[in-house]
């Protein structure tokens, strides 16, 4: 039975019983599957007005009562618990709550569809700025501070330099203060002192304080002029009260200044303030200061662009559908400059006129600044913005501004997709391909699933869009759960670069070892004489290491997979991640006996030494994760190649999308094989994604562009279609292979990654659950890949082997290998191993 009824505000209507207390339902701040239900906890008389739905509280847990953190997440004056057994809640910890009916219901759909904790959900929600750090604070039991250092002979060295120290010390220290000095290591000697009773270990929560407020002093408004004159007069004539005059003469002439303005300007102390403060004669009051980050970047104002006819069909569209939709998703496929930022902008405006709220999501820091400028040129202080370069403080700022109804548009990363407006309408995934969306954390989220149910709870639009879209997102449109909207011509009318083939096994065979081919060399000196600018795009992510046959370009592949093998330097081994098939590297070529075959790959750097070499009086700009460190990183090195203070821009995928620089005429591919070989079924969409995206930064201006694709396979499908730029043709020869294979969209795949420090262990039970796992499926009814060590087969000191599972039914699969899971966990019970899973994962490492 239920005594409160939920309204569109925050706070509920609660019926109190006569007799019977209040009951809130907590959802408990410790990640743990036995701890992933509902507490119930009493309310306190003195909080009844203040507990409500979506507020954080500290709450006692455990035999120890320990102080935890809790989300109120309902409310029932009964349960079936004896009431004398529930516990109090401890306090409130903020005065807001996190999440509305809403958000909370968003969370509960996540712990369903992702197969994760309902904690885990709540904190992805919330700003991460706002969350609860633990402090740990030690010192001597002060009964056996006399004692503790007596027993010298039973004490180890580092046991008695602790406790001298701490005797030194009469309050409780910062437990990281001990480690600094002591090591890391001395840890185990205070767990060992703290069991025995000699030192005492207590926790604090630390919530940081994040609000910036000013204090700001007024005359108090209920006196009149006549009557402040008359004290004015009185407290000049006193010896005593001239510091007070002086503050009242200034507010006279300066209403409402900073307190401490006013202290710095007269000389005067707190003392005198606060006396005419309890006088009531001067009003203080504290006004909180939101810090805007882009306050430094001046911002002129746009207008709306006449749009093309297809770009007005496009909007018109997307406006019939906010004021009657069910959640619509609509994609719009729209090739590079085809202005889908100038649709955006419209659509925004139109929600803004009917008193709504959007949110744009933007796949990478990169987009960012072009992003900002465009909308703050025209919506002003009504968008806020939000990424991790920004400090706790600023996003917390964003955040605050968009609970409070201050601004109408949020434009941020995945994250920005949990942003707490009440009035949203609609929602823009930008280059809704990008892998970026997916969460690699628990809960493993990808922002387009999350954005497309938000918009269903609501009521609003989602349109994702992509010159390249997703093989997923254009599949379900060929479904018909997704509209699809075209945009097949360039807004300006500028012609799509022309783009060049260029085969490196024939320069190869011409001699040339250089990582430029003959004809981009030439093409990047051209650039220089006619002032024109250039991008390089080294087309590399993370791991690419495969063998590829230089001379006629073969690459080794597992034959029961269809996916490259991977490289391991330390034995000099090939081995399938998938199906764990392991070769010894070759000598010569399977395919045409060549002796050029061996490990593929090359970085950034060494591109920019190579350009230096060649080029010596070219301006070059290099942006990578090095180079493009701090807040305003990636904007500097943009706006200095966007004013043209360099004449060549080398950069990995950060430079492949979302910018628009009119004078770059060039753009070379360095290595588009690089992600065509990775162990990754999704190798070929990659490579076409990029390469038809860096194209697109080639010839947005006047003049044409071209662009010169290296590569050692010139005739993939992938590559001849990027040229082409032709979505449809890639689309059409992609989608046939993923259905003869079985792969992603015609299936899922839950992937299981099994770590563990000792190497022995983590293999044995990999094995142990595929032995369990097998044993279960004894209908066939889904494919098992594994155990094989993971892609990075050893991160941090943790080995790491995985299990794939294929199966075309999505709740099937997530039941099956969860009960797989906690089947192995009831047998192998031990905290040396973690068991991490992905359900429809955009990395398989």
């Amino acid at each position: 039975m239920k005594y409160w009824i939920y309204k569109n505000t925050h706070k509920g209507v609660f019926v109190k019983v006569k007799g019977e207390k209040m009951i809130a339902e907590v959802i408990i701040g410790i990640s743990h599957e036995s701890l992933d239900k509902i507490f119930h906890y009493i309310i306190p008389e003195t909080m009844e007005n203040e507990i409500e739905i979506g507020i954080r509280v500290l709450v006692p847990f455990g035999k120890g009562n320990k102080k935890v953190e809790g989300f109120v997440i309902g409310l029932c004056n009964t349960t079936s618990i004896d009431s004398n057994k529930l516990k109090e809640i401890y306090s409130i910890v903020d005065q807001v709550p996190f999440f509305d009916e809403h958000l909370l219901e968003l969370a509960k759909w996540m712990k369903e569809y992702y197969g994760c904790r309902m904690i885990d959900c709540l904190r992805t929600i919330m700003p991460s700025s706002m969350k609860i750090k633990s402090e740990y604070f030690i010192r001597i039991a002060p009964q056996l501070r006399e004692t503790a250092l007596l027993d010298f002979k039973r004490r180890s060295k580092e046991e008695t330099e602790i406790l001298s120290f701490l005797m030194s010390r009469q309050k409780y220290i910062l437990l990281e203060d001990v480690y600094d000095i002591f090591g890391k290591e001395s840890s185990k000697y205070i767990k060992k002192l703290s069991k025995e009773g000699i030192i005492e270990i207590q926790e604090e929560d630390k919530i940081k304080e994040l609000s910036y407020t000013i204090k700001y002093i007024s005359i108090n408004k209920d006196l009149d002029l006549e009557e402040l004159e008359d004290i004015v007069e009185l407290y000049q004539s006193k010896k005593n009260y001239h510091a007070q005059a002086r503050i009242l003469s200034m507010l006279m002439i300066n209403d409402w200044i900073p307190v401490n303005e006013l202290k710095k300007a007269l000389q005067v102390s707190n003392s005198s303030i606060l006396s005419l403060a309890n006088k009531n004669i001067v009003q203080i009051e504290e006004v909180e200061i939101h810090k805007d980050p882009y306050s430094h970047m001046d911002f002129k104002s746009a207008k709306p662009l006449l749009p093309t006819q297809e770009q007005k069909n496009v909007i018109q569209y997307i406006i019939s559908k906010l004021d009657h939709s069910k959640g619509d998703s609509i994609l719009i496929h729209g090739i590079t400059g085809s202005g889908k930022t100038e649709i955006y902008l419209q659509l925004i405006e139109e929600v803004i006129k009917r008193g709504g709220q959007s949110i744009v999501l933007v796949p990478e820091i990169s987009l960012t600044p072009q992003t900002v400028e465009r909308f703050k040129g025209r919506f002003g202080d009504q968008v806020a913005v939000t990424h991790s370069k920004l400090s706790l403080r600023e996003r917390y700022d964003q955040w605050k501004k968009a609970k409070e109804g201050k601004v109408s548009v949020m434009i941020g990363p995945r994250s920005a997709v949990f942003t707490p407006f009440t009035s949203l309408k609609l929602i823009i995934l930008d280059e809704e391909h990008e892998n970026t969306y997916k969460s690699e954390i628990s809960p493993k989220f990808h922002a387009r699933d999350v954005a497309r149910k938000r918009c269903e709870m609501v009521g609003g639009v989602c349109v994702v869009a992509s010159a390249t879209p997703s093989l997923e997102s254009y599949f379900e449109c060929e479904q018909g759960k997704m509209e699809l909207l075209t945009l097949s011509h360039r807004a300006n009318e500028s012609k799509l670069p022309s783009v060049e083939i260029i085969d490196m096994r024939k320069e190869l065979e011409l001699g040339n070892r250089s990582i430029f081919s003959v004809a981009l060399k030439e093409e990047i000196e051209k650039n220089l004489k006619n002032k024109e600018q250039t991008i390089l795009f080294l087309n590399r992510r993370g791991f690419s290491n495969f063998v590829s046959c230089r001379k006629c370009g073969y690459v080794l592949k597992c034959k029961n997979c269809s996916i490259s093998y991977t490289y391991h330097a330390y034995n000099r081994s090939i081995q399938c991640h998938y199906c764990g098939d392991k070769l010894k590297v070759p000598s010569i070529c399977p395919q045409c006996g060549s002796s050029h075959i061996r490990y593929f790959g090359v970085g950034t750097e060494r591109v920019e030494s190579e350009v230096k070499k060649h080029f010596p009086d070219a301006r070059v700009l290099r942006m990578d994760l090095d180079t493009a460190k701090g807040k305003y990183g990636y904007e500097k090195i943009l706006d200095q190649f966007k004013s043209h203070k360099a004449d060549i821009l080398i950069g990995t995928q950060m430079i492949a999308k979302g910018h628009d620089f009119p004078n770059v005429t060039l753009v070379g591919i360095l290595a588009a094989d690089l992600t065509l070989h990775l162990q990754d079924f999704r190798s070929a969409e990659r490579t076409f994604q990029l390469i038809t995206q860096v194209s697109g930064r080639a010839g947005r201006g006047e003049l044409p562009g071209r662009v010169l694709v290296q590569t050692y396979d010139p005739s993939h499908y992938s590559i001849e279609t990027a040229k082409d730029h032709d979505y449809m043709s890639f689309y059409q020869k992609e989608i046939e292979l993923r259905k003869q294979l079985n792969y992603p969209p015609f299936t899922h795949i839950f992937l299981i990654l099994i770590t563990g420090t000792n190497e022995k262990l983590v293999i044995s039970s990999a094995y142990k659950l595929m032995e369990i796992m097998k044993y279960l499926n004894k209908k066939d009814k889904f494919e098992l890949f594994g155990p094989v060590p993971a892609i990075l087969s050893k991160i941090k000191n943790k080995y790491r082997w995985r299990i794939i599972v294929k199966c075309d039914d999505r709740d099937l699969l997530m039941k099956y290998s969860f009960y797989c899971i906690s089947k192995f966990r009831s047998i192998l019970n031990t905290q040396e191993i973690q068991i991490q899973s992905d359900i429809d994962p955009l990395m398989m490492y």
